[in-house]
């Protein structure tokens, strides 16, 4: 039987940082393909931060960005997941993370009394409304975009494997990466890992499984591919 293989089609950086979770989780069980659907181009210039108390940040690429423009590391900042808050702390910023999603981080927020206003720094594309709820609850949050996500196309390795017979293990992370992958025809035995409910109701795509990561993170996402390589569900459905 084929050797299962995960198609991560998150962008480059971001995808391999994955590659090296899944290895570690899982040894060579599994190839791995690497097919980004969306390049990341930062636009790192920031607005006037005058009376800006603390920042917020939903993705790594917005804590890039804000290095990128040599926005000062004195202010505070939430994020919305773990990951982001490491790299807002090892680029020397003080980094609260909420730990989940958007409603996590606009319930941390609120909880701690932060008082505004603050910056939402983020990308052109962008989920959970958390500057506009925030706003609306008292808390005033301006927002700048600071980076793009470009989708580009399946590398043909990937377009070869969603069209061959093997089982292939997609782990899908946001509701646009799903919506990118499109609704065409797929051969291949697909077994989805999807990071939400959010993001698995975004996909249209015919699956062999989809089940949804316990959370909002890449650990999560790798102990259900893990989990997937333990069962095997491919080998069952031979009979």
């Amino acid at each position: 039987m084929t050797r299962p293989v995960i198609l991560l089609t998150r962008p480059e950086a971001s995808s391999r940082r994955m590659a090296g979770i899944l290895f570690a989780r899982c040894g060579d069980r599994a190839g791995i393909c690497i097919s980004p659907l969306m390049e990341i181009r930062l636009d790192p210039r920031l607005p006037s931060l005058d009376g800006i108390k603390t920042l917020i940040f939903t993705s790594a690429n917005g804590v890039a960005a804000y290095v990128a423009a040599k926005g000062p590391m004195s202010l505070a900042c939430y994020t919305v997941g773990e990951a982001t808050a490491q790299a807002a702390r090892d680029a020397g910023l003080r980094a609260i993370s909420a730990g989940g999603n958007a409603e996590a981080l606009i319930a941390r927020i609120l909880e701690d009394d932060v008082t505004g206003p603050m910056l939402h720094l983020r990308g052109t594309h962008a989920r959970g409304e958390v500057a506009e709820r925030l706003s609306a609850l008292g808390c005033p949050v301006s927002q700048a975009i600071v980076y793009t996500q470009n989708a580009i196309p399946l590398s043909e390795e990937a377009r070869d494997l969603l069209g061959g017979d093997g089982p292939v293990i997609l782990p899908v992370f946001s509701p646009r990466s799903a919506t990118l992958l499109g609704s065409g025809p797929v051969r291949a035995k697909l077994y989805i890992v999807a990071m939400s409910d959010a993001v698995a109701a975004s996909l249209h795509l015919n699956v062999e499984s989809c089940v949804i990561a316990a959370k909002p993170d890449f650990e999560s996402v790798a102990s259900e591919i893990n989990l997937l390589l333990e069962n095997q569900p491919w080998r069952r459905n031979l009979h």
